[in-house]
């Protein structure tokens, strides 16, 4: 008569020397965990055998929002690049459209994601005056920035200074990368 094998549920396996468990994937020499979906991948991978994340670009701490998409959608026409990101891109304007007249209107700015997927997205708003003095400093957090869809966010007035904004730069401060639709 066969004898059965003792069978331990996967998550109660034990771990060899050398490896750490990131959630359910183990990792070590020779395997590289993506950053984007967690999955296992051989440590000289080039692309991510689940996703296809560029793993050669992809640094665990800060890739979400910085690698590149390997077929990003074009932004819109007078659009400008975000800085530190790849693929995610802003056009700004008045809040009730067109340019700022008086200077003290709330502004508002599309973010138009071209790359991956990215949720709880912090983005530093920098707003300049004519003279290119730093007149306005604000973090703001993005819930979602789902890939393709244009994302509106908005600056109210009380928020910015009694001078006008002349320009607006959008930096990418930290993101995740957000389930794929």
């Amino acid at each position: 008569m066969a004898r059965a094998a003792k069978v331990r549920p996967a998550d109660d396996r034990k771990i060899p020397e050398g490896r750490r468990r990131i959630g359910t994937e183990m990792t070590g020499a020779g395997v590289r965990a993506c950053p984007r979906c967690r999955s296992s991948n051989r440590g000289g991978a080039r692309y991510c055998a689940r996703c296809g994340l560029n793993l050669s670009e992809a640094v665990a701490s800060d890739a979400a929002g910085r690698v590149r998409h390997p077929r990003p959608i074009a932004p819109p026409a007078g659009a400008q690049p975000a800085n530190a990101a790849a693929d995610l891109h802003f056009t700004w304007e008045a809040a009730w459209g067109g340019r700022p007249i008086l200077g003290t209107e709330g502004l508002a700015i599309a973010l138009h994601n071209g790359g991956y997927p990215l949720r709880d997205v912090i983005l530093r708003l920098i707003g300049r005056d004519a003279k290119g003095a730093e007149i306005v400093r604000i973090d703001q957090t993005v819930e979602e920035l789902p890939r393709g869809i244009a994302t509106r966010i908005e600056i109210p007035s009380y928020e910015l200074p009694d001078r006008s904004v002349a320009a607006i730069a959008v930096t990418l401060v930290s993101a995740e990368f957000g389930p794929e639709s």
